[in-house]
């Protein structure tokens, strides 16, 4: 019988069955383990990575900013050198100056070479290559100009070139500010998404914490506060200047934004001091940027106790500080501007054996329950800064609604914005409007001048006369000389044919075009692409402009007129003083402007001095042409003295240049703005 078998007890279980256990529970709790790192891992790492982008990107944005400002410094500085260069006593101070304005270039140019090498994203390509182009484009204009000051040319050619120096300013630094809003607008959207990232972890880890309980609680701690501290971190550098401590523009701009949504939910006024340094360009060419950092941080402890502790003071960019005035009526505002004026008078700065003094620029705009909107706010207080700059310095202006003044600078700023856009959609269109033989008509050509009109975005015809101006102000009259050129030459080579020969076309030049070097290549290739034959084409240019920069016009004349091309002086006898240049510049045609021609059945001067202009003109071999011919017996009449051409609405008035139709006899055509 065998020996029986015991069972053995509970104490007495396998040991294989506990390890099997406890290896169990082992690789549940190492897998929950896993899972929780994992869980927490991929958004911290992802959160990591995406800070670290951003914290790139805010560098390299800290980086751009700075550069746009100082190109921006060295335009202005540029500009105020030549006109220290035309006010200087002395050859040497003008040399003194000359030297300035040559280190301004270096700087400038410094600075767009180390904007370059931080290279571009997206949208800001497209920007930063628009203002290289207008940086070759404008910088000859810089470069004449001081040789035309230090050359003692006549005061004419110096004022007209330093209105264009002023007008290639203010474009240049239209582009600068859209460079610097690029950069404001991608950290802005790169801290949207930081935020919607941050509000996606934040709902993630409370999920996680529920499964791990006490095990993943210090961990969903630690990732909040780390995750709390980096956008902390990154708020604190998108919303703060680093240098001042002072709120940045963009942040500013919110709160103002935010300040105008609740005026108008509860009215109250309020007043916005846009404030601009003078004299600061002038430490950081003297000393050094590192001076001029230095005296930007004694400015803000100089505004810091000038305002209320209420009032929020940001630095807007450069040397340019904006204060925001809450429940503050106009006439306190006016005196806390006069109070910072008042604190600059003390204020020196001094830096080794260099001393120096500053004053503000000030720009006040009142804030209540029918401002519009920040936009307008801004702008307005630009511009009243602007003005304040431009009248002496250191001075204080209000932004009244009906300055004209203030009005004029927004209205071309809006019309430079509108023209672009216009060019870019390709919104103009061309008229036109027939130009008759009146006396000696032997000449065998078609006559229609053509008119440029701007399609608005309704559909409304403009008149040049509303955009022009603005347009040569802030060259964009070159532009649109190349479309209106372009347009012409294409629609003469269409129509031209066996049965009808080519028409003669006047191409309308802005002084833009004519001081543009690399018009003449444009005209030129746009000749030989389309084929036209040169003695076809006539080019006119207004009297005054070109007797503002006689000798490069002459120049831009001689040169198209070897090549086979016409000249017509337009608004002739505008500017009687011009006479003696007639002998000088290469034209072909006189049209004797219009304000004489219209009266001159009734005003016995207006006659005698359309008759005195056309025996001129003959005497010098050129054709005249009469505009303004608005009655067929004003029309005789010129025919009796002997005008070549007339035009006017006592013919025709303007149609669309697609309704066009060869006319039995041969007629000039006659291209204007």
């Amino acid at each position: 019988m065998p020996p029986p078998h015991n069972k053995p007890s509970r104490d007495q279980q396998p040991v294989a069955t506990q390890d099997r256990g406890q290896i169990l529970l082992t690789s549940i709790s190492l897998g929950v383990v896993a899972l929780l790192v994992l869980l927490v891992s991929i958004p911290l790492v992802h959160n990591g990575a995406q800070h670290r982008g951003m914290q790139n990107l805010v560098e390299a944005t800290t980086h751009k900013t700075a550069a746009i400002a100082t190109m921006r410094d060295a335009l202005w500085q540029k500009t105020a050198s030549l006109q220290h260069m035309l006010q200087a006593g002395t050859a040497a101070e003008r040399n003194t100056h000359f030297r300035r304005f040559n280190k301004d270039s270096e700087s400038y140019l410094a600075a767009a070479s180390h904007l370059t090498s931080l290279g571009t994203l997206g949208d800001e390509a497209a920007a930063h290559a628009q203002l290289q182009q207008q940086a070759r484009f404008f910088e000859p204009y810089y470069e004449s100009t001081a040789k035309l000051i230090m050359d003692a040319a006549p005061a004419s050619l110096v004022a007209s070139a330093m209105r264009d120096v002023a007008a290639n300013k203010e474009t240049m630094l239209a582009s600068l500010d859209r460079l610097a809003d690029i950069q404001r607008s991608r950290v802005t959207r790169v801290m949207d998404a930081s935020q919607q990232q941050n509000i996606f972890i934040r709902r993630l880890l409370p999920g996680i914490a529920l499964v791990m309980l006490t095990l993943t609680g210090a961990g969903v701690r630690f990732i909040f506060l780390h995750l709390s501290e980096k956008n902390h971190q990154l708020a604190y550098h998108c919303s703060y200047d680093p240098l001042t401590g002072l709120i940045n523009r963009r942040e500013f701009e919110s709160r103002l934004d935010r300040l105008i949504r609740q005026t108008r939910a509860k009215p109250a006024t309020h007043a916005l001091l846009y404030m601009d340094l003078d004299q600061f360009k002038l430490v950081n060419d003297s000393c050094s940027h590192a001076a001029g950092d230095e005296l930007l941080g004694q400015v803000t402890r100089l505004l810091l106790g000038a305002i209320r502790q209420r009032d929020t003071l940001g630095r807007l960019g450069g040397d340019e500080f904006g204060l925001l005035l809450e429940n503050c009526p106009l006439g306190k505002a006016i005196e806390l501007a006069a109070r910072i004026q008042r604190t600059f008078d003390g204020f020196q700065y001094t830096q080794g054996e260099k001393t120096f003094s500053l004053g503000a620029s000030i720009g006040v705009v009142l804030i209540d329950e029918n401002t519009s909107g920040i936009a307008s706010v801004m702008s307005a207080a630009d511009a009243a800064c602007y003005i304040a700059k431009e009248s002496g310095r250191n001075r204080v202006q209000i932004a009244h609604l009906g300055d004209h003044r203030m009005q004029q600078r927004q209205g071309e700023m809006q019309w430079v914005s509108r023209l672009k856009q216009a060019l870019a959609d390709d919104r103009f269109t061309l008229f036109y409007q027939p130009v008759v033989p009146c006396a000696g008509g032997s000449r065998r050509e078609r006559h229609i001048e053509i008119l440029l009109r701007m399609i608005d975005e309704d559909g409304t015809l403009i008149r040049p006369g509303t955009f022009l101006p603005a347009a040569e102000k802030y060259n964009m009259a070159a532009h649109l000389d190349r479309w209106i050129i372009s347009r012409v030459m294409e629609w003469q080579a269409q129509h031209s044919n066996a049965a009808h020969p080519p028409p003669t076309i006047t191409v309308n030049l802005s002084a833009q075009t004519l001081r543009s070097p690399d018009m003449l290549k444009f005209i030129i290739d746009r000749t030989e692409s389309t084929g036209i034959a040169p003695e076809h084409v006539i080019f006119e240019i207004t009297e005054s402009k070109a007797i503002a920069s006689l000798p490069s016009t002459t120049n831009f004349m001689l040169t198209l007129r070897g090549c086979g091309f016409r000249f017509s002086l337009d608004k002739f006898g505008s500017g009687l003083s011009t006479f003696t240049y007639l002998k000088k510049l290469p034209i072909d045609f006189l049209k004797i402007d219009g304000t004489f021609v219209r009266d001159i059945l009734a005003d016995p001067v207006d006659y005698a001095m359309v008759r005195s202009f056309n025996e001129l003109g003959q005497l010098l071999g050129k054709e005249t042409i009469a505009e303004f011919v608005e009655t067929l017996d004003i029309a005789d009449e010129l025919r009796r003295i002997g005008i070549n051409y007339a035009q006017g609405h006592a013919y025709a008035t303007p149609a669309p240049l697609g309704n066009f139709v060869h006319a039995v006899a041969p007629r000039l055509v006659v291209v204007s703005s």
